[in-house]
């Protein structure tokens, strides 16, 4: 069996009956191959390298994937304390004006950081 993989769609493929090779695949040795699964199955990606070869790298989120990633915890800690602005909750004003303010800040945050990693979250009223 042959082993391939293709640095434009940075993925392996298997040399078997009805499989389509891109044709920048280039063929690897069953040591590469097991080498580059075994660096996926640790938790890494495969990328190409300068020369075209996949080898397995730690993975680096985006920027972008890291605001997704702060505006759904955002939303969850939005939604787990929708409740403390209900007419009807049992918070006193000036408790219910500390919720309030807290969720404003959680709605400012994504705006107001410039590295969504080193975010500092508000604290929730006590």
């Amino acid at each position: 069996m042959k082993y391939f993989f293709s640095p434009e769609s940075e993925a392996l493929y298997l040399d078997t009956a009805g499989t389509i090779i891109p044709a920048d695949a280039v063929e690897l040795s069953a040591e590469e191959y097991a080498a580059v699964l075994e660096g996926q199955a640790q938790g890494q990606v495969i990328r190409p390298d300068a020369d075209g070869r996949p080898v397995a790298v730690e993975y680096a989120a985006t920027v972008a994937e890291l605001f997704m990633t702060l505006r759904a915890r955002r939303d969850a800690l939005l939604r787990a304390c929708d409740w403390t602005q209900m007419p009807d909750s049992p918070l006193a004003d000036e408790l219910r004006s500390d919720w309030a303010a807290y969720r404003q800040a959680l709605r400012d945050l994504p705006e107001t950081v410039t590295d969504p990693a080193a975010a500092e979250w508000p604290v929730a009223p006590a």
